[in-house]
């Protein structure tokens, strides 16, 4: 996996890291709009379902679970 780059479209900060897959990582910290994220330069649409993401996959299968226990 490559590093991913965040570029504010309204104040031009620039962001770097894994952590930009984070949805809660996805907004400029300087004037709060939501940033433009790059991978190997081309744009990437963020997901920002938290449990569509696959390390919570199994979370969101027990959840349903449980859900549909009670």
């Amino acid at each position: 996996m490559s590093i991913l780059k965040g570029k504010c479209p309204k104040c031009g900060a620039s962001y770097y890291g894994w952590a930009l897959n984070n949805p809660n990582q996805q907004q400029c910290e300087r004037c709060g709009c939501e940033l433009d994220i790059f991978e190997n330069r081309k744009p990437i649409v963020p997901n920002h379902d938290l449990l569509s993401y696959p390390e919570y996959e199994t979370i969101a299968k027990q959840l349903k679970k449980m859900s549909l226990a009670n």
